[in-house]
């Protein structure tokens, strides 16, 4: 028999993101279950479930200081524990092992509409809410509603994906902003941006606007006498956030929240969590502001508290 695939990865920081989504995800069917058809859409879901190690004993317990394996509840795993339920379940990854252990994730609830994904997120993404179903305009009870998880590794959801999104108008998106990300790779030297990143970050903004923005020409002369000229970047850290969350507001004119920062080691906004959505009605964006405001503020809190601040 196979062995299960160990997803390790995240930390402290992993399990607030997890509790932030599984605490709208509860507000979300509890408020609307009773009107509308109900979607769980995760496209980056590893394996359903996670596993940290940790050290355990010591001196204070008695006992040798060892180094175990816990295994934790992922994003799939919570969801389809939620009550009320959602009415179908959308998990989805590229590596062969996660979708199995995914589906043997699935296969423990039978009676729910429960489906794995083996394909890129962002072409099933765009796929999935660019049909019918979605683009439809029509809002009325028992048309669909869907709650979408971008959880991405890194730098993978182009743009087009979150634009799919916000022109359905029928989903709640929680995106994670990798700002730690972004921030290594704008060098501070300009001729140290390579193709390949200035591609990534073009797919991430949707625009090339962005090195304009975080650069500036400068000239003088060196020690010689002679001109010289070069590009530093000029944008700071809280710079490239509130960038990126005027891109995000370009498309989600509805609503976007303010971020859940997530701290990674030193920095304690290494991650910023999103909630988005363009609902045409001034009633559901109030609702979904109230539900978004209440999460962000208790994980927020916990945050802080976790990182010594």
């Amino acid at each position: 028999m196979a062995k299960k695939p160990k997803h390790k990865f995240g930390g402290s920081w992993t399990e607030l993101k997890l509790a932030a989504i599984s605490a709208y995800s509860q507000f979300f069917t509890g408020a609307i279950r009773s009107r509308f058809d109900l979607w769980y859409v995760d496209p980056f879901a590893g394996t359903g479930e996670r596993v940290e190690t940790e050290m355990a004993g010591g001196l204070l317990d008695g006992t040798p200081l060892t180094e175990i394996e816990r295994t934790y509840p992922g994003s799939a795993s919570r969801a389809l524990t939620i009550n009320p339920p959602f009415d179908h379940y959308r998990f989805g990854d590229m590596k062969p092992s996660h979708v199995k252990a995914l589906e043997e994730l699935c296969g423990k609830y039978p009676n729910k509409d429960a489906v794995v994904i083996a394909e890129d997120a962002n072409a099933y993404i765009q796929k999935e809410f660019g049909s019918g179903r979605w683009t439809q305009n029509d809002f009325s009870s028992g048309t669909p509603r869907a709650l979408v998880f971008l959880d991405p590794y890194g730098f993978e959801v182009r743009w087009e994906t979150l634009q799919c999104l916000a022109e359905c108008q029928k989903a709640d998106v929680w995106f994670l902003a990798n700002l730690g990300g972004v921030v290594r790779q704008v060098c501070h030297d300009h001729s140290k941006l390579d193709d390949s990143k200035r591609n990534a970050l073009v797919r991430y903004f949707g625009t090339q606007d962005w090195e304009s923005e975080f650069y500036e020409m400068k000239e003088g002369t060196d020690m010689f006498g002679d001109l010289f000229a070069r590009t530093d970047r000029k944008a700071t850290k809280e710079d490239v956030a509130a960038y990126h969350r005027r891109r995000l507001e370009s498309l989600f004119t509805g609503y976007v929240s303010d971020p859940l920062p997530l701290a990674v080691g030193t920095m304690d906004d290494h991650f910023l969590l999103y909630c988005m959505s363009n609902n045409p009605s001034p009633k559901a964006r109030a609702l979904i502001k109230k539900g978004a405001d209440w999460v962000i503020k208790k994980y927020k809190l916990a945050s802080h508290q976790r990182s010594g601040l």
